[in-house]
C-alpha cells in the first residue's frame, strides 16, 4: 500500500492517490462497469428497456420529458432540474450538467440525489448555477443510437426550450459506472459538445480502445480547448480500470486527475459520500474557467 502523485505538467488538476487492494474486483463492478457493445440472447440484453420512467415523486426543480427521437427508434425518457430563482430572470442563461446514469438505471433514478448535490454547491459557490440533464441511456454503454440520441436530438432539444449558454465551454457530463464511462466517451468523441468530464467508477473495460483511441486521434482539439477530466474510482472497484486511459491523457497533455477512494466498492451512495463535493467543485471549476 502506498500513495502516488499524478500531476500533470503545466496542469492544473493533481490529486494524490491511494493505491490499496487494486486485484480486489467485485464481480458486481465488473458487471456494472463493462455492458455490452450488442445485444446478446440472453442476460441483461435480452430484456426490453423501459425507455420511459416518469418520477416516482414530485421533486422542487424536476422535470420528467420525452423525446421522440429517431436515433433510437421511438420516445425516450429524460428529466431537467433547473435551479432556484430559474423563473425568476427570464434574461439569464445557465451551463447544463449532463448525468448519466449505470447499467440498471434511468432518467430517473439518480435525478433527485445528484441534483440535491448540485443545489448545495451552488449555494456553497462551488459551482454557478446550472441546468442538470438525465438522459435515459437504457443498457446501451452510450454508444450508438443513443450516442446519437443524445449528441444531435437531446443536447438540441435542450437548447432548444431552456435558456442555455449553447455552446461546449458551458456544457460538462459527468456519469456512474456505464455513465462514468459513458461520460468520458461522450467528451472526448465529441469535443465541440463538452469541456469536461467527470467519472465515477467508470473504468475502460469492453469497448473501452475507441475512448484511448479518441483520445489521440482529438487531442490536440481536445487539448486547445482546454478538456480535463476527473476520474474517481473506489479502491475495491477495480481502479486499475483508468491505469490506460490516464497513460494516453498524459501522452495527449491533457488535464486530469486520478483519485482512489478508501474502503469503497461499486456503490453510487460511497461515491455520493467522498466524491460529491470535490466532483461539483472541479465542474464548478471547469465552468467558470472555460467562461472567463
Amino acid at each position: 500500500m502506498g500513495k502516488r502523485l499524478y500531476f500533470m505538467k503545466g496542469a492544473v488538476l493533481m490529486a494524490a492517490v491511494a493505491v490499496s487492494g487494486i486485484g480486489g474486483a467485485l464481480a458486481e463492478a465488473q458487471e456494472a462497469s463493462a455492458p455490452e457493445s450488442k445485444p446478446s440472447p440472453s442476460g441483461r440484453e435480452a430484456r426490453p428497456v423501459s425507455w420511459v420512467n416518469p418520477l416516482a415523486a414530485a421533486e422542487a426543480g424536476l422535470v420528467h420529458c420525452t423525446l421522440p427521437s429517431d436515433a433510437v427508434g421511438e420516445s425516450v425518457g429524460y428529466v431537467v432540474w433547473t435551479p432556484p430563482g430559474y423563473a425568476d430572470d427570464p434574461s439569464q442563461r445557465y451551463p447544463v450538467v449532463y448525468f448519466l446514469h449505470g447499467m440498471g438505471g434511468n432518467e430517473s433514478s439518480d435525478a433527485a440525489g445528484f441534483s440535491g448535490h448540485v443545489r448545495d454547491g451552488i449555494r456553497a459557490g462551488a459551482i454557478p448555477p446550472c441546468i442538470v440533464v438525465f438522459p435515459n441511456g437504457g443498457r446501451s454503454g452510450y454508444r450508438d443510437a443513443v450516442e446519437r440520441m443524445i449528441v444531435d436530438e437531446l443536447a438540441p432539444t435542450i437548447d432548444a426550450n431552456y435558456r442555455t449558454q449553447p455552446n461546449r465551454a458551458r456544457r460538462v457530463a459527468i456519469g456512474f459506472s456505464m455513465g462514468g464511462q459513458g461520460a468520458v466517451r461522450l467528451a472526448v468523441r465529441h469535443p465541440d459538445l463538452f469541456c469536461a468530464a467527470a467519472s465515477w467508477g467508470g473504468g475502460l473495460f469492453r469497448g473501452g480502445e475507441e475512448v484511448l483511441d479518441a483520445v489521440d486521434e482529438q487531442g490536440a482539439q481536445l487539448r486547445e480547448q482546454g478538456f480535463a477530466a476527473l476520474l474517481i474510482n473506489g479502491d475495491e472497484d477495480r481502479p486499475e480500470a483508468y491505469h490506460e486511459l490516464v497513460k494516453h491523457l498524459a501522452a495527449q497533455r491533457l488535464e486530469h486527475a486520478l483519485v482512489v477512494l478508501p474502503s469503497t466498492p461499486h456503490k453510487l451512495g460511497r461515491y455520493y459520500e467522498l466524491s460529491a463535493e470535490r466532483t461539483i467543485a472541479f465542474l464548478g471549476e471547469r465552468l467558470k474557467r472555460q467562461a472567463e
